[in-house]
């Protein structure tokens, strides 16, 4: 058997108006705000570029272990005590 939706009380607004940090700040504040988030914004690309590369690299060197160390390792973990 269904019943009605019934509304949710957790999704009601809330009874004081939310207000942007944004809205007290004066032009000038805004503008200075807009070029450190965009600088900040510009060094994280660089440094997700500059980690992916390091990440290509230590996922070859991974590749190259040989079996004989890959074996050996399972060994050791799972068998010697």
């Amino acid at each position: 058997m269904c019943s009605t939706p019934k509304t949710n009380s957790a999704a009601m607004p809330p009874k004081i108006p939310f207000r942007s940090f944004m809205a007290s700040m004066t032009l000038e504040q805004r503008h200075s705000f807009a070029e450190v988030a965009n600088r900040a914004d510009e060094r994280r690309t660089i440094r997700e570029q500059r980690l992916g590369l390091n990440r290509d690299v230590k996922k070859n060197i991974k590749k190259d272990i040989p079996l004989w160390k890959i074996l050996t390792r399972f060994l050791n973990r799972y068998f010697v005590a």
